[in-house]
């Protein structure tokens, strides 16, 4: 599958650099206008640097079918798209070159006029160079008086390989997030430019210098059929297929893959890892990648309340624990995320998506992704909404297909708390609204693996009868135990994450998106920031009093909660406290004896109308924790209801 702007932007970006490049060599040889074969060289490394700035948004701007050959050996490219690719790349090319055509068709008949050249008599690849490339260069040959002896087939093929080897090794170089000595996103283009300048420079008055099949072959064609004939296909040397389009497909590939095996970017230091291992009892991590280097990708859904914040705090402690740079990323439909602010800032590899969940704004998440493999991040750890179900139809299935090449996606995890486990295996009676409980359960439904946390709440017979049963209920998926907050299973179940061969998004449901949207409408959602003095107050003790107020008050009014996570500052860090069931107590995660001035943030999902929570909320502040001052206090509030969900993509089949 290909769409249809990564289809135009590889044939327009094609077509700028054909146009630009050929058109500079027609100017060269037919009027002069270029002198010597730097002047062409610094115009193909411009034409090619323009080209990817063009349309590098648009499809990745291969613009080469050797490079995307490279990019389906070695970074898992698609070959059923790669073939559209090359189509594209070709047809751009032969639209080039027609136009050029067009331009300098007096300026060629005149050239061979004056030279006595005959089109697709011998000798008239001297003409025929303005579009395909022949060794060796028509034009130098004849100036110094050269025989076909001094650039023979193999030295030929062999000169493009070396030449494509330089630019396949540059570019998956340049490419690479990890290499900290590359030039970034911004320079990348101009430095790939600037290598296909220098490469034709050396190597141009022996072959020409195609390093490119489609730039070869999309003018070749064009010049055969204008009357070159056999001169133009297989030209008066023969081989032509293996000099400009075998011998570059092949050295992309060898020069790709020396980068790899010569850096080792794509690899953690394992030497690195056993001095940074501080627990000898866990077990040792292994990042499964593909042969170059591009990111692990872990989602982690779940349900609210479930404990998915703190697992990839924990997750984030693990892994970096063993050598490997990590990237956290947040979701919420508001701004003033207590997950964001406890986790770090963009400058400690943390981004964050507002305003829609992942799957409503999947270029905005890809942006986000794309921010932390600039930052190097090894491994991405992305949190979506806790009310997003789906997620396979419409964020792993189109990662897979729209950016194989960019990220490994690893299965999906689905965490659950033992509160909710027990409501989707019948075994208790579920408060949430029905709608809301349907989330739930096709949440649980569509893991590949279900993480049953906060395990150091059950008794480890209770916890091994839940395990068992979620296995019995849910056979496709695999059920590991956890506790987040103390640590327990985690290096096991990242481990296992890692290094598994299982594909990301095994099964599609099918999904009731009118219940799904209701279920999502039925709570209340507020992002709420508090700035205040609070330095004289009893810190952990002052959250517990606040957030058993609130569950007093919404017992009261039945009204069951998503969760309601409080951030407040102290002077050993920030603290937070945490109600995910109205009928169990709230948790506090250090018991600080003294809180720090604010802001101190409240991130607040109840059933219950966003007008309505944001009152209560209110309330409940100035009732305990703010006094006479809440007015002021109250800095940023945002209370809203979700909207119908209406994903960017949402694929019909496994990819």
């Amino acid at each position: 599958m290909i769409r249809r702007r990564e289809f135009l932007g590889e044939l327009g970006g094609t077509f700028l650099l054909v146009f630009l490049g050929v058109g500079s060599v027609q100017a060269a040889v037919l009027t002069g206008a270029q002198m010597g074969l730097w002047q062409v060289a610094v115009v193909w490394g411009v034409a090619v640097a323009l080209a990817i700035y063009a349309f590098g948004a648009a499809s990745g701007a291969h613009l080469n079918p050797a490079m995307t050959v490279a990019f389906v050996v070695l970074r898992g490219f698609p070959p059923r798209k790669a073939l559209w690719y090359f189509l594209a790349q070709t047809l751009g090319a032969v639209m080039a070159a027609l136009l050029l055509y067009l331009h300098y068709k007096g300026a060629l008949a005149h050239f061979e006029a004056a030279a006595g050249i005959v089109r697709g008599q011998p000798g008239s690849e001297l003409s025929a160079m303005t579009f395909g490339e022949y060794f060796p260069h028509p034009g130098i040959k004849k100036a110094l008086g050269w025989s076909d002896s001094v650039t023979t087939l193999p030295m030929a093929a062999l000169a493009e390989f070396v030449g494509t080897i330089i630019l396949g090794a540059m570019v998956f170089s340049i490419t690479d997030p990890k290499n900290q000595g590359g030039p970034g996103a911004a320079l990348g283009p101009a430095f790939i430019g600037l290598t296909v300048a220098v490469v034709i420079s050396v190597l141009a008055p022996m072959t020409q210098v195609g390093l490119n099949p489609a730039r070869d072959f999309g003018p070749r064609l064009v010049s055969y059929f204008l009357g070159w004939g056999s001169v133009a296909i297989p030209g008066p040397s023969g081989g032509f297929f293996t000099v400009y389009i075998l011998a570059p497909c092949l050295g992309a590939v060898a020069g790709a893959y020396l980068y790899q095996v010569l850096t080792r970017y794509d690899l953690v230091n394992a030497s690195d890892r056993d001095l940074a291992q501080t627990d000898a009892s866990s077990p040792k991590l292994e990042l499964r990648r593909s042969p170059v280097s591009i990111p692990k990708l872990l989602i982690i859904g779940g349900f609210l309340g479930a404990g998915k914040t703190t697992l990839l705090g924990r997750a984030r402690e693990v892994l970096e624990s063993q050598g490997l740079k990590v990237g956290v990323l947040t979701n919420d439909q508001a701004p003033g995320l207590v997950d964001t602010v406890w986790l770090g800032s963009q400058k400690t590899g943390v981004a964050e998506l507002t305003g829609s969940c992942f799957c409503c704004n999947f270029n905005g998440f890809e942006k986000a992704l794309s921010s932390l493999t600039q930052w190097g991040a090894e491994v991405i750890l992305a949190e979506p909404v806790g009310s997003c179900v789906d997620l396979s139809a419409t964020i792993l299935q189109p990662l897979k297909d729209l950016a194989k090449d960019k990220y490994q996606v690893a299965p999906f995890s689905v965490v659950l708390d033992p509160i909710r486990a027990k409501e989707v295996l019948g075994l208790t009676q579920s408060l949430l609204h029905r709608d809301a409980f349907y989330i739930l359960g096709l949440q649980v439904a569509e893991a590949d693996l279900i993480v049953l946390n906060k395990t150091d709440l059950l008794k480890e017979a209770e916890k091994k009868d839940l395990m068992d049963q979620l296995t019995q209920r849910y056979p496709e998926a695999k059920v590991v135990a956890i506790s987040a907050r103390e640590g327990f299973g985690v290096s096991e179940f990242l481990a296992g994450l890692l290094a598994s061969p299982a594909k990301a998004g095994a099964k599609l449901l099918e999904v009731d998106y009118d219940r799904y949207a209701n279920g999502e409408a039925v709570l209340g959602w507020l992002n709420l920031t508090v700035e205040n003095d609070f330095a004289s107050r009893p810190g952990a003790a002052l959250l517990k009093t606040f957030l058993e107020s609130l569950r007093t008050k919404l017992l009261a009014a039945s009204q069951e909660t998503g969760h309601i996570k409080v951030l407040w500052p102290s002077p050993e860090g920030f603290f937070t406290g945490n109600l995910i069931d109205t009928h169990q107590e709230p948790l506090i995660t250090k018991a600080v004896a003294k809180a720090l001035p604010g802001p101190v943030l409240v991130n607040a999902r109840v059933e219950s109308e966003p007008s309505d929570l944001e009152k209560l909320v209110r309330a409940t502040l100035a009732e305990v924790v703010l006094g006479d001052d809440q007015k002021a206090a109250i800095k940023e509030a945002y209370c809203l209801k979700p909207g119908r969900p209406n994903p960017t993509h949402r694929y019909a089949q496994v990819i």
